[in-house]
């Protein structure tokens, strides 16, 4: 990747890179392989839209058991304190809805058919730029804080509730030689997830994206992300079950996710984008039907060098 599309690059990561799993999984906003520049600060806001209208059971068979709507509002900040180093924050303001018969089986309020909001799980995190070349690596370490004592059963429950504890890394390839103005980009990442009722429930998740630069402004992008849980329990479980209070903490989740968005840079400082994706395949949680993303990032202290030709 020549020196221009890696400072454009550097753009359309940020403006692309929010992660796809909100409802359950904190944003690693606008991280990416290509760190930004040392003086870069950033702060980014993101609204996305998640309808659920069925659930996986353990054997990954879809059963209808009412919808869910979820609205997340995350802000996002960051700052580069050398050309090698990133931090970053996000926290998420979620709003849910349960539409279904009888609360779904769960005597909890947050299913009642009514809106509920609330701020959910802060993540802090600590970017490294390790390469900076065609093959571009930055590993991270992150934790996430639940900011209250949120309601965490339930079909619309906005989280979890629990302390978690990230390991994990990006890596990017151009491959302009092959084809011009496109990079391969994997995320990987390990989450140790704080253990209920003594049981471990730690997770792994990837993404793959393959992007292409469209023009000096416009780029698009194919996403496949995919997560694994390491120990859990099968849901759904017998309301006469002792561990019936906690399976919405404790669900084995995997799925399989594919999406598609697009990013605009206006200018140095702002780019905008969107990401649309849905579930292909899951175990012991909710399918996704759609999940809508639309967001805006600016850059502030430095001006984000991006010289307008992505060739």
């Amino acid at each position: 990747m020549n020196p221009a599309s890696k400072r454009v690059a550097r753009v359309d990561f940020a403006s692309g890179a929010v992660c796809l799993c909100l409802a359950l999984i904190p944003t690693v906003a606008l991280a990416q392989a290509w760190l930004p520049e040392k003086g870069s600060t950033n702060l980014a806001l993101d609204y996305t839209s998640i309808l659920n209208k069925k659930h996986y059971n353990s054997a990954g068979q879809e059963i209808d058991v009412g919808h869910t709507d979820s609205e997340i509002l995350s802000i996002y900040g960051s700052y580069s304190p050398s050309d090698r180093v990133l931090v970053s924050a996000s926290l998420p303001f979620v709003n849910t809805r349960y539409r279904g018969a009888g609360g779904g089986g769960h005597d909890t309020e947050i299913d009642n058919g009514s809106w509920h909001d609330t701020f959910t799980d802060l993540l802090l995190a600590v970017h490294m730029q390790v390469t900076n070349g065609p093959v571009a690596l930055a590993p991270y370490v992150g934790v996430v804080i639940p900011t209250n004592d949120y309601v965490v059963a339930g079909h619309a429950a906005p989280g979890r509730g629990l302390e978690e504890y990230w390991l994990g890394f990006y890596t990017a390839l151009s491959i302009n030689e092959w084809i011009p103005r496109t990079y391969i980009q994997f995320r990987g990442n390990y989450a140790f997830v704080e253990e209920v009722a003594g049981i471990s429930h730690d997770r792994t998740n990837a993404t793959l994206e393959i992007g292409h630069f469209l023009n000096e402004s416009w780029s698009a992008r194919v996403i496949v992300s995919e997560q694994w849980t390491h120990g859990g329990i099968d849901v759904p479980v017998p309301v006469s079950a002792p561990l019936f209070p906690y399976h919405d903490r404790l669900a084995a989740e995997e799925f399989v996710h594919v999406g598609a968005g697009a990013s605009w840079t206006m200018n140095d400082r702002v780019s905008v984008y969107g990401i649309y994706s849905h579930a292909v395949d899951g175990t012991n949680g909710h399918k996704v039907e759609h999940r809508v993303s639309i967001g805006v990032n600016y850059g502030l202290g430095n001006r984000l060098s991006v010289k307008r030709d992505a060739t």
